[in-house]
């Protein structure tokens, strides 16, 4: 098809007889496969661009002026959809944790995270304290948890300081061995 040829097809689009078109499709659908393909290095997203700069080309044929060959007008077109869609295949890929870190998070969602996190702490804290005897315990929760001064807690358990600070030494250990334990065997079952 010459040419004038595909100007007359190019006329009889614009009246209206949208078959025509499918005569101009036939005619270079290789040669911008072949473009796209150049482009995209994947068959599958080559053929969508064509399907796309066709779909484009049909929409905007009225802004045809016929200045260029008609070919160039719609090569242009293919290569520009390949070249928008080889970026779109592009983007970076984003990791959760980037996202959230990258993103302002809603406050009820950073609450719900933050209340998650803390209850999962509590969680292996208590088992951990199990490991403890009951003055260890004891000492551990007022000093610790409860926030209480040495001289406080010597007041309500009648221990002296020197043996307190004996007792959250120990505690402090043992929670630490336990704690460990605790979490190798968590992370051992998520494994």
């Amino acid at each position: 098809m010459s040419e004038p040829d595909i100007n007359i097809q190019i006329r009889k689009v614009l009246a209206g007889e949208v078959a025509a078109y499918s005569s101009i499709v036939s005619r270079y659908k290789d040669l911008s496969l072949t473009l796209a393909y150049n482009i995209l290095l994947n068959h599958e997203d080559a053929e969508e661009a064509v399907q796309d700069a066709f779909v484009k080309a049909y929409l905007k044929l009225s802004t045809f002026k016929g200045d260029a060959k008609f070919s160039t007008w719609l090569y242009r077109i293919v290569l520009t959809t390949a070249i928008n869609k080889g970026k779109k295949k592009k983007l970076p890929l984003v990791t959760i944790e980037e996202q959230l870190h990258e993103e302002a998070l809603s406050p009820q969602l950073d609450g719900q995270l933050a209340s998650y996190m803390l209850s999962e702490q509590k969680k292996f804290i208590q088992q951990a304290m199990l490991a403890l005897n009951e003055d260890e315990r004891v000492c551990i929760t007022l000093f610790y948890l409860q926030e209480f001064s040495v001289s406080e807690v010597e007041a309500l358990t009648h221990y002296s300081a020197s043996n307190i600070k004996v007792l959250l030494h120990r505690g402090r250990k043992k929670l630490l061995a336990s704690l460990q334990q605790i979490l190798k065997k968590d992370v051992h079952s998520l494994i």
